[in-house]
């Protein structure tokens, strides 16, 4: 036989796989939605944290998370490795050394290419699908626009915030779910194969009491194919949802201070005082009263 029965002590192998694996995929939903209802709080630290320059922002911030990554998983993965739990101790290996030790390779290479973003002003173009560039960019923008009256670099960044970066915001803010689908095609093809793979391992395991029509087996695998579903389909929606909202706020943070700064730069051009112009607003004098 090609799947052998289980036994009655000890479930399948893909049995308790599929089992993690849906236990895996439930927290990681709960923990994306939890971090949507909990958005305009950590937005606000994004936006407070990703202004500073891009490689300031990847070692400050991704390096030590990557670090926080190595000595939880990777001491997680050797504990189970030395008690010889068997596979799970060679699958917690894995997972303990490897993935990390990418990740911090991966924030270091990061950081070092990042930093000819920052050293280079203007930028030749700045993704809209990065807030940390965006964001440093406007801060550096308004920076800027304190200390000249309006030069040929601060205009050319200007120009790409409003004209390229404003525009590709609103654009990835007003999708439908089927272009957001689309455009995030990586991220669709892993959730679905995750959902796919997980529901393949259960019906394997299953199929020995499948195969006996034993009706219980049949409403787990029909319950366990509406929870996977529901899971799959769950994350994909706060996803989107996330992904519209952080749009929204970069493109209202890009018009709200990009704007400010060409508008006072043209106030300026045309001879308009400004309240940065000067520290007191200028009293107009009354004329004398004319006796006659």
């Amino acid at each position: 036989m090609l799947v052998a029965a289980p036994s009655a002590d000890e479930p399948p192998v893909l049995f308790a796989a599929a089992v993690w694996s849906v236990a895996v995929m439930a927290a990681v939903v709960v923990s994306t939605l939890l971090t949507y209802l909990l958005r305009h709080r950590l937005e606000r630290v994004n936006a407070l944290v990703q202004g500073m320059r891009e490689h300031e922002y990847v070692r400050s911030v991704q390096q030590p998370v990557a670090a926080v990554l190595v000595a939880a998983v990777g001491g997680y993965g050797i504990n189970i490795a030395t008690q010889e739990a068997g596979w799970p101790g060679y699958l917690g290996w894995l997972l303990g050394m490897p993935i990390p030790a990418v990740l911090v390779t991966w924030a270091a290479i990061h950081s070092v290419r990042q930093r000819r973003f920052d050293e280079q002003w203007p930028p030749d173009s700045v993704p809209a699908d990065d807030p940390v560039k965006i964001r440093s960019t406007l801060r550096r923008v308004v920076h800027e626009s304190a200390d000249t009256a309006g030069s040929a670099a601060l205009e050319q960044a200007l120009t790409l915030l409003l004209d390229h970066v404003l525009p590709a915001l609103r654009d990835r803010r007003d999708r439908g779910p089927r272009r957001w689908l689309r455009a995030h095609g990586t991220t669709t093809v892993l959730v679905l194969a995750w959902a796919v793979s997980t529901l393949t391992a259960m019906a394997v395991a299953a199929s020995p009491y499948l195969a006996d029509r034993r009706r219980g087996a049949w409403v787990v695998l029909g319950a366990a194919t509406l929870v996977v579903a529901f899971l799959a389909v769950g994350l994909l929606t706060v996803l989107y949802r996330y992904s519209r909202f952080r749009n929204t706020i970069l493109a209202d943070e890009v018009q709200r201070s990009a704007g400010a700064v060409r508008r006072r730069i043209v106030e300026r051009r045309l001879g308009i005082p400004t309240t940065s112009d000067s520290d007191l607003p200028r009293r107009r004098r009354r004329p004398a009263p004319h006796h006659g």
